[in-house]
């Protein structure tokens, strides 16, 4: 939802923009094709920005179960080829990354590979229901890892909620990792959100000028 609502955001600001997911896993088989249930989501929120997945696994599990039930192979390399092809296509180019930076994609090849193949910088999105100590063990392991990190965005905030836990993850989270809050963006009721709705989150919940390390002139108006 995130990686749609930002994209919605730049492409409605006049940017051409994409998203690429490498690996699509629970895949769904439509006969003739494989569709990505994230990158048709993407789709249904502006079909104007455009969308590849390199690898498709009907497998729903991390990407090396997938690949070794349906006997695929991952390549490093075709991703980065794919993603080249791609971002001469846009102005912008997100990247969906397939869970943390540890899952295994291929033999002795995690996902956090991705992202150093591609010199990737990485917004962590994250939220305050799993246990604290996961969430700062990932962002410490960045840093290990030597990974670019833009910042974090928390999503589905309870904003009104009463548990001190809850209200006081952020700060804990921004205290204890070193990386910066770049958004919050609340939880919706229902299961279901209208596109404008999710551009004006992202617009007022996120800091996108220092998301995309750009000045944006056009946000100066809104």
């Amino acid at each position: 939802m995130i990686a749609a609502g930002l994209a919605a955001v730049m492409q409605s600001l006049g940017y051409k923009t994409g998203i690429y997911k490498p690996i699509q896993t629970g895949a769904i088989d439509k006969g003739k094709y494989l569709l990505s249930p994230d990158l048709n989501f993407v789709k249904m929120v502006d079909e104007y920005i455009k969308t590849h997945s390199t690898y498709m696994l009907k497998t729903n599990a991390i990407p090396l179960v997938g690949s070794i039930a349906e006997y695929k192979n991952i390549n490093i390399e075709n991703i980065q080829n794919d993603y080249l092809k791609l971002s001469q296509k846009t102005d912008i180019l997100l990247v969906e990354s397939t869970g943390g930076l540890m899952t295994p994609i291929q033999n002795k090849i995690f996902s956090y590979n991705i992202a150093l193949k591609l010199n990737l910088p990485i917004l962590f999105v994250i939220t305050p229901t799993t246990s604290i100590s996961a969430y700062l063990n990932e962002l410490n392991t960045a840093k290990l890892l030597k990974l670019d990190i833009l910042g974090v965005v928390i999503n589905k905030f309870p904003v009104y909620s009463d548990n001190i836990a809850i209200k006081s993850f952020p700060e804990i989270i921004e205290k204890y990792s070193d990386v910066k809050i770049l958004g919050l963006i609340r939880k919706f009721k229902g299961k279901s959100i209208s596109t404008n709705t999710l551009i004006n989150e992202i617009l007022n919940g996120i800091d996108l000028e220092d998301l995309f390390e750009m000045k944006i002139s056009k946000l100066s108006g809104i």
